[in-house]
C-alpha cells in the first residue's frame, strides 16, 4: 500500500484547520488516489466538535510530530525461528535464504536473541564430547539424526558422548550416570549401558533394538533413538542438535522499537560495529533488522499543510518532512522547502473557501458531510461574513456548500456559535488555547489566542489574566494576547501580558490602563491585530 500523506492543520486547531484537513484529504483520495490521512495537532474545541457531530464526521488523527520512525523506512525482514530449534535446522534455513543473521524467539513470539553464520560455525567446529551443559531435547537429536524416538526417557540428552565401539568391559569403565551412548547392533552393550546408568542410547545403522532392550530402557527411564545413520555420522550430527538458545547472543544487545525516531537511532548505531540491529514491536516481537545502510537513504514522511504556512505553527519535525503542498489564506511566514511545491495562498477569509474552489476546478462535488464542514468552517472564520477578511468568494462558497449539505446558514450558525461560546467546565488552559497562534518578527515572540463570546465572561477574565502572566514569563513571550471577540457587537476585548505596553499602545493608537482594553470593530486576528503589532515592533526596532 502507498505510504500515507498527512494533511495537517496548525497547532491549537480551530474549525478551519480541522475541517480543511478533512476535506482536502478527501479530495486528494478521490481525485489523486492518494493515501491521504487528515491530522490534527491538538484537541478539538467545542465549536469544531459540534460541527463534526452535526455532520457525523470523525475527528482527524492526533499526531505529536512528523519525525520519521523506523516503521516508516524499508528495513530487512527478519528470519525468525524458535529458540529451541536445533542448530542444524537453523543453519540449513540460513543457507537456503541467503541470510547471515537469524533471530530466535520464545514460545510467545518475543525476541530472545540472534545468531550469525559465524556463531553457528564456531560451535560446529569446536570439539564436542560433552553435551551436559546443553540439555539437548531428545526431539532435536531425533530430527537431526533423521531418527525415530522409541522411548523419551528424561526427554533430553546429556553427559559425555560415548561411542560404544570397544569391548564390554572398556565401555562399562567409561559410562557415567546420564551419558549419551552411540551404539550399533550390539544388544549386550545396549543392555549394559542401560544398567550402568546411561541417560540415552542412540542405536545406529537402522537396526531397531530388540523388544527386551526397549522394555529394559523404558523400565530405567532411558531415552532411546533409532537412526539409519552410521556411527560416524551420528557422532558428527549430534552436536548440531544443540538448541539455538545456547548459541544466540541474548545479552548486551542493542535493539530498537519500531516507533523509535530515525534521527535518534543513528547516533546509537554509529557507536557500535554491529552489522544488524533488531527492531521490535510493542509486544517484544522482532519485526525486522536495521543496518546503517537503511538510515542513510530513506524517504521522510510526506505532508500537506492547510490553513497555515509558518513553521512556528506547524507540527514538530517539519524540517525533516517532505512537504508536498501548502493551502493557506494567511500571510507568508518564511517557509523554506528544499524543492518547488504547490503553494496556493489566496486572500480570502477561510482556507475551506480555497479548497472548495479546488473541488470545483476538478469538477468534483463534495458529499453532504464534507460540504457541511467546509461551510461551517467558512462561517466560523468569517464570523458569519462579518469579519473584514471575508470576501465575496467566501460568501458564494458558503451558500453553495450549504445547498449541497442541505442546511440553513442562519439557523446552523446560531447553533454553532452557541456551542462555541460556552466556557462552562473549561480550565484556563483549555480556554486560552482554544484558538491560539504564535508569530515571530524582529526577534519578538508573539502569541495571540482568540475565543468567541456572546456575553461578557465576567470574573473569569481575572483568572485568565493571571494564567496569561504565568505563560508569558515561563514561555518567554514578548507579547501575549487573548481576544474575547463578541460576534454580536462585532468587537474584541483584549487581555494582555507583556513588558512592551508601548508597542500595543502604538499598534492600536490607544492608552492602556489595566490588563485589558477594548477594540471596537476588531474581530480578525489575521487582518486587524497581527499586522499593526508587527508594524509597531518594526518601528520600535
Amino acid at each position: 500500500m502507498e505510504k500515507p500523506t498527512y494533511i495537517i492543520g496548525h497547532k491549537s486547531p480551530d474549525s478551519d484547520a480541522i475541517c480543511s484537513a478533512i476535506s482536502y484529504a478527501y479530495f486528494k483520495k478521490k481525485h489523486d488516489g492518494m493515501n491521504s490521512v487528515p491530522c490534527r495537532l491538538g484537541p478539538v474545541n467545542n465549536e469544531t466538535q459540534f460541527i463534526l457531530d452535526y455532520f457525523d464526521v470523525e475527528q482527524p488523527r492526533l499526531i505529536k510530530n512528523i519525525y520519521t520512525q523506523i516503521r516508516d523506512i524499508n528495513y530487512d525482514k527478519p528470519l525468525c525461528v524458535n529458540e529451541a530449534w536445533p542448530m542444524l535446522a537453523a543453519w540449513q534455513l540460513m543457507q537456503q535464504s541467503g541470510t547471515r543473521t537469524i533471530c530466535a524467539v520464545d514460545d510467545k513470539g518475543r525476541f530472545a536473541g540472534l545468531a550469525t553464520l559465524g556463531d553457528l560455525a564456531k560451535v560446529y567446529l569446536s570439539e564436542m564430547n560433552n553435551i551436559e551443559k546443553y540439555s539437548i531435547p531428545i526431539k532435536n537429536a531425533a530430527s537431526v539424526l533423521r531418527g525415530e524416538i522409541i522411548n523419551y526417557g528424561s526427554g533430553k540428552l546429556g553427559g559425555n558422548i560415548i561411542v560404544a565401539a570397544m569391548s564390554l568391559d572398556e565401555t562399562a569403565k567409561r559410562i557415567k550416570q546420564g551419558d549419551t551412548i552411540i551404539v550399533g547392533n550390539r544388544p549386550y552393550i545396549q543392555k549394559a549401558a542401560i544398567e550402568y546408568g546411561a541417560g540415552a542410547l542412540i542405536v545406529t545403522s537402522g537396526i531397531k533394538p530388540g523388544d527386551d532392550i526397549i522394555t529394559f530402557a523404558k523400565g530405567h527411564g532411558v531415552g532411546l533413538i533409532q537412526t539409519s545413520c552410521d556411527t560416524f555420522d551420528a557422532v558428527k550430527y549430534i552436536s548440531q542438535s544443540i538448541p539455538l538458545s545456547y548459541i544466540i547472543k541474548s545479552s548486551d544487545l542493542i535493539t530498537f522499537n519500531d516507533d523509535d525516531y530515525v534521527h535518534e537511532v543513528t547516533g546509537t548505531m554509529s557507536r557500535y560495529k554491529y552489522r544488524n540491529f533488531p527492531v521490535l514491536d510493542s509486544n517484544g516481537a522482532v519485526v525486522g533488522l536495521i543496518s546503517r545502510r537503511h538510515v542513510l537513504d530513506y524517504k521522510p514522511k510526506s505532508v500537506i499543510l492547510v490553513d497555515h504556512n509558518e513553521f512556528s505553527q506547524t507540527v514538530d519535525g517539519i524540517n525533516e518532512a517532505n512537504i508536498l503542498e501548502i493551502i493557506d489564506h494567511h500571510r507568508l511566514g518564511g517557509t523554506v522547502t528544499d524543492k518547488p511545491i504547490l503553494f496556493r495562498n489566496q486572500p480570502v477569509g477561510c482556507t475551506s473557501t480555497i479548497i472548495y474552489s479546488i473541488y470545483k476546478d476538478a469538477h468534483i462535488t463534495p458529499p453532504k458531510s464534507i460540504a457541511g464542514i467546509m461551510c461551517a468552517a467558512i462561517l466560523s472564520d468569517t464570523l458569519i461574513f462579518k469579519s473584514p477578511t471575508c470576501t465575496k468568494r467566501d460568501v458564494d462558497a458558503a451558500h453553495s456548500l450549504a445547498a449541497i449539505a442541505g442546511i440553513n446558514i442562519d439557523r446552523f450558525a446560531d447553533q454553532m456559535f452557541k456551542a462555541s461560546t460556552s466556557l462552562t467546565g473549561k480550565t484556563m488552559e483549555e480556554i486560552f488555547y482554544t484558538d491560539f497562534k504564535e508569530f515571530r518578527t524582529e526577534g519578538f515572540k508573539i502569541g495571540v489566542g482568540q475565543i468567541n463570546v456572546m456575553t461578557d465572561p465576567g470574573k473569569i477574565k481575572e483568572d485568565l489574566l493571571s494564567y496569561m502572566r504565568d505563560i508569558q514569563k515561563s514561555n518567554e513571550y514578548d507579547i501575549l494576547l487573548l481576544m474575547l471577540t463578541n460576534i454580536i457587537d462585532e468587537g474584541s476585548e483584549m487581555l494582555w501580558a507583556s513588558d512592551y505596553k508601548e508597542v500595543l499602545e502604538t499598534a492600536f493608537s490607544i492608552n492602556i490602563d489595566g490588563g485589558n482594553f477594548y477594540l471596537p470593530k476588531v474581530v480578525s486576528r489575521k487582518n486587524q491585530v497581527i499586522p499593526p503589532i508587527m508594524r509597531a515592533v518594526r518601528n520600535l526596532s
